[in-house]
């Protein structure tokens, strides 16, 4: 991740969950208990995250459906 987020543009739980075939709250499931970074946050509280961190996700989930990993998607 470059650190630079203005540029790219932001994409909110919902349409991300329907990529990845996952309901929103599994989202929220995975950013609370850590096995995703936390995403930014809306003045209104809504989570975003860039395209980055969506492939960052789904990479994480298919490793994780072939045992692989314990976090998905996790900055360090």
């Amino acid at each position: 991740m470059t650190g630079e987020h203005s540029e790219a543009p932001l994409i909110s739980a919902g349409p991300v969950a329907r990529e990845l075939g996952i309901a929103v709250e599994t989202l929220r499931l995975w950013e609370r208990t850590g096995k995703i970074a936390p995403a930014r946050r809306t003045t209104d509280g809504r989570r975003l995250w860039d395209r980055e961190e969506v492939e960052m996700i789904r990479r994480g989930r298919s490793a994780r459906q072939a045992g692989i990993a314990h976090q998905i998607g996790a900055r360090a």
